[in-house]
């Protein structure tokens, strides 16, 4: 309505010139119409506050607040990038079979980079992206993504725990160093050790890990489970045996596998020079055919659970243990080490010839004799007895 002068005139309208869903009203009041915000991603940000206070008032306020909060982060955020370098220093878990988005996703939660799609576009950018590998890795809070993009494809950042096990160690052995190269408890190794169905062990093995936990130097993530380390090491055992052709090698000797690794496993301990492997299991596999005792002061010394010298004494030797094949006959119920790949070739190898004994007339540099006859067993034997008395310190008496 318009409104009159004094003078009988009419008066021209005021405009308030607010801007309201496109036009403009001359007659609304200024401080009645509602004000708009037209910047970008604002009504995203009217909605959290919305949510917010309705979580409030249902009681759930932290985790709506939290919950809303990242879904906010992500919507505004959409290819947005940090200048870098960074900030601060994180360590970065990628589980194996991550693709390069889901990658993504885990470097912005964890904030080091500002979105996703910057994350994607500096990795199609980058050839060696597709080299990305799973693992743990220390990155830095808000890198550039091409940044981030580089120290993931760069393996100096994994952080890894390595540990190294040598040839054959016995398993209670072979813990004591995984513990000590990745901080899990001896404990915990063993109750993985005490059900190991979950380590992937060849059918054929049964439950036995004792010479199934294969010799190598390992690299961890900086926190692996003892499963995941014993998996990997029973894993690298199956490649191997898949690469000698084990299992059907052994079945061509007439030999089960299970037992070709406990042999494997005495080649070990017996001879400190692979190329007298296969001689050795000659040796095991005539004694074995002729009915003879083995006669082996490794299995002695595991029955005992020795720190492991050359020889063993008579009470040592009249152990009842089902490991002592002084007393037994027939190979003992399970490896006595973790064999490496020599002697696990040469037990599904052996050398063919009439070869019933063996002695190591230098135990140091890993010499060895081998007889057919007890008389030629017996002057070898008396070469290493001279040995042993000239280096006493790595002999017992017996």
């Amino acid at each position: 309505m318009s409104r009159i002068l004094d003078d009988g005139s009419e008066a021209e309208p005021e405009y308030y010139e607010t801007e309201y869903d496109g036009y403009l009203d001359a007659n609304y009041p200024e401080e009645q119409v509602p004000p708009v915000d037209r910047r970008p991603g604002s009504w995203i940000k009217n909605l959290l506050a919305i949510i917010i206070s309705l979580g409030v008032l249902i009681g759930g306020g932290y985790f709506v607040v939290t919950k809303a909060s990242d879904w906010i982060r992500t919507m505004t955020a959409s290819g947005e990038d940090y200048p870098g370098p960074g900030e601060t220093e994180v360590i970065v878990q990628i589980p194996a079979g991550s693709t390069i988005t889901q990658i993504g996703q885990i470097l912005f939660n964890a904030d080091v980079v500002a979105s996703t799609e910057a994350f994607l576009a500096a990795a199609q950018e980058n050839p060696s992206a597709s080299s990305i590998q799973s693992g743990s890795y220390r990155l830095m809070t808000k890198m550039k993504a091409s940044d981030a993009v580089e120290a993931l494809v760069d393996r100096t950042n994994q952080v890894l725990n390595q540990v190294t096990i040598p040839e054959g160690l016995r398993n209670s052995l072979v813990l004591d160093r995984l513990v000590a190269g990745t901080g899990i408890t001896h404990e915990e190794f063993q109750a993985v050790l005490n059900n190991p169905a979950a380590l992937g062990l060849p059918e054929w093995a049964g439950t036995a890990t004792e010479g199934f936990l294969f010799p190598e130097t390992y690299e961890f993530d900086a926190e692996p489970t003892a499963e995941q380390v014993l998996a990997q090491m029973t894993g690298q055992f199956t490649v191997v045996a898949g690469e000698l052709d084990f299992v059907n090698r052994a079945n061509a000797i007439g030999v089960s596998p299970y037992d070709a690794v406990t042999v494997a496993s005495i080649i070990e301990k017996e001879t400190r020079d692979p190329k007298y492997g296969p001689d050795i299991a000659q040796v095991l596999y005539n004694r074995l055919a002729a009915g003879m005792k083995l006669q082996l002061d490794s299995t002695v010394i595991y029955a005992v659970n020795s720190p492991g010298t050359v020889t063993t004494t008579d009470e040592e030797r009249a152990n009842p243990s089902p490991y002592n094949t002084y007393v037994h006959d027939g190979l003992p119920p399970g490896a006595i080490s973790n064999p490496g790949r020599n002697s696990l070739n040469s037990a599904v190898n052996p050398t063919t010839g009439d070869y019933l004994y063996f002695v190591a007339t230098n135990p140091l540099d890993g010499t060895t004799k081998f007889a057919a006859t007890w008389e030629e067993h017996e002057q070898n034997v008396a070469e290493f007895q001279a040995w042993c008395r000239s280096n006493p310190q790595h002999c017992t008496g017996g």
